[in-house]
């Protein structure tokens, strides 16, 4: 299912709903975070499934290979957004919250390759020992390698987080530098996922590195991360009680839309009563006339 997400998906979106380079946004990604997800869930399965190297060995194969086909798209999307934004095509409103979708691969990606390569150097090749990639001469370059990758693809989420949080708050702000707030819609939950898989990766750093400054910092983000849930939670239900979150201005009242036609009907009417002057429809007098 992710391999169908991934390309049948973005395949219809360019071939029948591709939107141009202006109309592009960050949603665009969405679907290479489905094969990031299921290479990352591969390797949470090898480290504590306690699968045997049989099993293990074509779940990481498959895991690596979902990487490798996502993580590159996610690559081409960022840079094709970063030109929509020099172009002067940034989201606005409450679309803005999705540049955290930016994020979203990096950090999904960041955190697939720092555990299928924790895996590797545990001695699931070595233990395999088939052909000339599956051995134990392998597994120690593939599974640093695969590590130091993760760390530079959750400095490029880094770029992206930061970059979204920057964004969203300078909207706060009027031309004139005065704090006017933040408005809130259901593109906010667009924080919610993104700002998790890189928590996520940021933690797996930390017992990698056993580094107290990732422990620290991804304690910080856990805990802004359930802030911000809470917050959008307690702002989804306040505009689904208001109405004002589906477009129901007036609230849910049916009577409200109805005084409103029937205002709006009688300005109609108003205006159609008015006296004619009757300018605007004589004739001016030819040159001549007898009249």
């Amino acid at each position: 299912m992710a391999v169908v997400a991934c390309i049948g998906i973005t395949y219809i979106f360019m071939k029948y709903e591709a939107p141009g380079i202006r109309g592009l946004s960050p949603v665009t990604s969405l679907p290479v975070i489905a094969a990031l997800t299921a290479a990352a869930g591969g390797g949470v399965v090898c480290r504590y499934g306690e699968l045997d190297e049989g099993l293990q060995i074509p779940v990481i194969i498959v895991s690596y290979l979902l990487i490798g086909m996502a993580l590159p798209i996610a690559f081409a999307f960022a840079t094709i957004f970063m030109t929509h934004i020099f172009d002067q095509s940034s989201p606005v409103g409450t679309t803005l919250y999705q540049d955290m979708i930016l994020c979203g691969p990096w950090g999904q990606g960041s955190f697939a390759l720092q555990i299928l390569g924790d895996v590797v150097t545990r001695g699931s090749f070595a233990k395999y020992g088939q052909g000339v990639f599956l051995a134990m001469d392998t597994a120690g370059p593939i599974g640093f390698a695969s590590m130091f990758a993760g760390l530079l693809a959750w400095g490029q989420g880094t770029f992206w987080w930061v970059f979204a949080i920057i964004n969203v708050l300078h909207s706060g702000f009027n031309k004139r530098g005065e704090w006017r707030g933040l408005n809130f819609g259901l593109g906010a939950w667009s924080l919610v996922f993104p700002w998790g898989v890189y928590t996520n990766a940021c933690i797996e750093l930390g017992k990698l590195l056993d580094s107290p400054a990732f422990s620290i910092w991804s304690t910080a983000l856990t805990i802004t991360l359930v802030m911000i849930w809470i917050v959008n939670m307690v702002l989804t239900g306040k505009g689904l009680i208001t109405g004002k979150l589906v477009g129901l201005e007036h609230g849910w009242d049916g009577d409200a839309y109805k005084r409103r036609r029937l205002e709006k009907g009688q300005r109609n009417d108003g205006a159609d009563q008015r006296p004619d002057t009757g300018q605007g429809n004589t004739v001016a007098n030819q040159p001549g006339s007898t009249e």
